[in-house]
């Protein structure tokens, strides 16, 4: 299965073009396509009228998603303002056979008496009491079998509007299209259409209607549709009833955006010309630290509290796998910790998800001895810095051996940065902070320690025996529960 996301922006977009457009965040294994990949039809002809909204003339393109049918047997269409908050997996049980379309009806109480948007809320067909060719569709989301000749018909379609006699004519009400593509494809496919349960398309105003909020509860919704107020734009009299539904919006996209994703230029990011050693400041979000801090601190770290250890006079908390003689049986990383590992997988921060995370919470006057992270993990490491600064100092260990690399280098650890280094960084050096209220740098800048700084190191384990996805049963929990108990006695050696 794969995820697109069709747009006319660049994921790193910052183009004078358009500088009020922030870049594009994109979650781990999404693929960006530009919008002006897709095979267009022609232009909509004059005679269908204005579309309601300005907004609308963008959504012809999705007709070009019929042309894929050399790359997809399957696809679902979700406009980009659709919140995905059920399984939508349950999908796969309702794709439609070759010329058929998929969608959930409209709610029409605003223009009709006889609005069945809800009364497809069951999955039998049946049980649906307009016929096909009758009811009115919302195209937000659309279930198809892509057909190159089912483009070119639509192709014909559009080129017979624009040659008819009815513009001016009393006719010409017939092929007014005010809700553009939606019209047209309704138009298109009349007769050919079978109806989703509306828990598919939950229509933001219509989980607000008394004659569908009972037959439609939001727990049992699947994705919400929020047509007309967006909920990213300022807020407006005429949203106040949905202000529940758009905070649920912005506490999604906080959870699940944990970083500003970009296609970065790591050789700007180098520390040194001769060392894999890169630093990218502010490298997340202020709402992805404060999710990171609550998955740790918070009411939802219950499950993480016995799991803290002290070593050292610092407080320690790991998570994933531990190096084990036999392999390390691993466990799921929470989230937000998940997500954040995969997006450095993604942009080449680290050659593989991590499946390990080290969280360091340190008081003020806190630091950790010179070390080596060592041949039990892959050599590559990640350090996420939370809450406070920090300076970190690496040694060369072996200095005439490798005299053109430079002896010391130090790097500054800013609250929200990403310090990543590999190979020589990794295996000849040592690093430490010093245990001091605050930092000297080389030039002479003091940096007051906070009272609490939040560390996170996340790197991937040299030998695993069993990823988290493949612990099922029980005697291999077990096995892993065996490992964290020698990882408790060992503690002092790993650090």
């Amino acid at each position: 299965v794969d995820v697109l996301v069709f747009s006319s922006f660049e994921a790193d977009n910052d183009g004078p073009e358009a500088p009020d457009v922030p870049p594009l965040r994109l979650a781990p294994g999404v693929q960006l396509r530009a919008l002006a990949q897709l095979p267009v039809v022609p232009e909509p002809p004059s005679c269908i009228g204005p579309p309601l909204m300005p907004q609308f003339r963008f959504c012809w393109a999705k007709l070009g998603l019929w042309a894929l049918d050399d790359e997809y047997d399957v696809i679902v269409y979700m406009d980009a303002d659709m919140l995905i908050v059920g399984d939508i997996s349950r999908l796969l049980s309702q794709i439609p056979a070759p010329g058929i379309l998929r969608a959930v009806p409209a709610c029409e109480c605003w223009c009709s008496e006889e609005c069945c948007y809800t009364s497809a809320a069951s999955s039998n067909e049946s049980d649906f009491p307009k016929t096909p060719s009758t009811f009115y569709f919302n195209a937000g989301l659309l279930m198809f079998r892509p057909s190159r000749e089912e483009f070119n018909a639509m192709k014909s379609s559009m080129l017979a509007l624009s040659t008819s006699n009815l513009e001016g004519s009393a006719d010409s009400a017939s092929i007014e299209m005010p809700f553009a593509e939606q019209d047209f494809l309704n138009r298109h496919f009349r007769g050919r259409v079978l109806p989703l349960p509306p828990a598919f398309n939950a229509l933001k105003h219509a989980l607000k209607n008394p004659k569908h909020e009972s037959a439609l509860p939001i727990s049992s919704c699947i994705a919400i549709h929020f047509v007309m107020g967006k909920p990213w734009a300022p807020p407006s009299k005429l949203e106040e009833d949905f202000e529940h539904l758009h905070a649920q919006w912005r506490a999604e996209r906080q959870a699940l955006s944990p970083v500003a994703f970009r296609r970065l230029d790591w050789a700007q990011r180098k520390l040194h010309p001769a060392l894999d050693l890169w630093l990218l400041p502010d490298f997340v979000t202020p709402e992805c630290e404060e999710s990171l801090l609550s998955c740790f601190y918070g009411s939802s770290a219950v499950s993480l509290q016995g799991r803290w250890r002290q070593l050292r006079r610092r407080n320690l908390l790991c998570l994933g796998g531990v190096p084990h003689n036999d392999g390390a049986i691993c466990e799921e990383l929470p989230s937000p910790v998940g997500v954040l590992g995969q997006v450095l997988s993604e942009m080449g921060a680290l050659a593989g998800e991590p499946d390990q995370c080290l969280v360091n919470s340190y008081a003020r006057g806190q630091g950790i001895d010179a070390h080596f992270d060592g041949p039990r993990f892959k050599s590559e490491v990640a350090i996420v810095t939370l809450e406070g600064p920090a300076l970190l100092h690496f040694r060369l260990v072996e200095k005439t051996e490798h005299p053109e690399l430079p002896p010391r280098v130090e790097v500054l650890l800013l609250p929200r940065s990403l310090l990543v280094f590999k190979d020589a960084a990794y295996e000849l050096y040592v690093h430490r902070i010093d245990h001091a209220e605050a930092d000297t740098t080389a030039a002479g800048e003091r940096i007051l320690r906070a009272p609490r700084r939040t560390s996170l190191t996340l790197r991937r384990l040299a030998d695993v025996q069993l990823k988290a996805s493949q612990v099922v049963t029980e005697v291999q929990r077990e096995a892993r529960a065996s490992q964290w108990q020698w990882w408790d006695s060992q503690i002092s050696e790993i650090d």
